[in-house]
C-alpha cells in the first residue's frame, strides 16, 4: 500500500530491494520511479547479468548491483536507503538506514539474520504477508479501492507493466514448467 510506505519514503527517497528481478522486484521499480524514489536493486550473479541489468534499468531502476558485490564492497556507492523490502531473508537485514525493513518472504529458507547494525542504524523491522493483509482488510473497500485505483492508474499511465515473461504455447508446458523452476530462467507464461 502506497500509504503505508509515506511515513518512511518521501519524494527523492532511495528504496533498497533484493530479488529484483522477480515480478514484485520488476513492479517496485516502477512503481518507486513514478512516486520520483530511487531505487537499489539486488540480484544473484549469474551468467546473463549485464543482460539483466540493462532489463532493470529500462523499468527505472536506478542502482543494480550483485549481492556479491554488496557482500564484497558495500554499498559506498549509492545513497543510504530509508525503505528496504526483503524476499530472500537471510543475511539482507542490516541494509537499512534509520528507516523500514520489510520482510515478505524467505527465498534463502533461513531465517533472518539481524546484524549489529541494526541497532546503530536505528531500523525498524516488520514482516509482511499478503494473505494476512487481505484477512485484515477485506471490510475496508475503501482503502482496497483507492490501492487499485492508484495500481490502474500507473498501467493506464505506461508507468506499470506486467513483469517480463515468455509466452509458451500451452502444448509445451512440460518446457515451460522445466525452464521456470531453474534458478537463472526467465518465467514462462502458458497461452492457448
Amino acid at each position: 500500500n502506497f500509504n503505508d510506505c509515506a511515513f518512511v519514503c518521501v519524494s527523492g527517497c532511495t528504496v533498497i530491494q533484493n530479488a529484483s528481478n522477480s515480478a514484485v522486484g520488476q513492479a517496485v521499480i516502477q512503481i518507486a520511479a513514478a512516486l520520483g524514489l530511487k531505487t537499489i536493486n539486488i540480484i544473484r550473479d549469474r551468467p546473463n547479468c549485464a543482460e539483466l541489468i540493462d532489463e532493470l534499468q529500462s523499468l527505472g531502476a536506478d542502482y543494480v548491483v550483485t549481492e556479491e558485490e554488496v557482500m564484497s564492497t558495500g554499498l559506498h556507492r549509492v545513497p543510504k536507503p530509508k525503505l528496504g523490502l526483503n524476499c530472500v531473508g537471510g543475511l539482507s537485514g542490516g541494509l537499512v538506514y534509520g528507516g523500514t525493513m520489510v520482510t515478505y518472504g524467505g527465498m534463502a529458507k533461513r531465517p533472518l539474520q539481524i546484524p549489529k547494525s541494526f541497532i546503530f542504524h536505528n531500523v525498524t523491522l516488520t514482516g509482511f504477508w499478503l494473505t494476512q493483509w487481505k484477512r485484515k482488510h477485506r471490510e475496508d473497500k475503501v482503502q482496497l479501492k483507492a490501492m487499485l485505483n492508484a495500481v490502474c492508474d500507473l498501467m493506464r499511465d505506461g508507468q506499470l507493466s506486467a513483469p517480463h515473461c515468455i509466452q509458451t504455447p500451452f502444448h509445451q508446458y512440460t518446457h515451460a514448467l522445466q525452464a521456470t523452476v531453474q534458478s537463472h530462467s526467465r518465467k514462462h507464461v502458458l497461452i492457448m
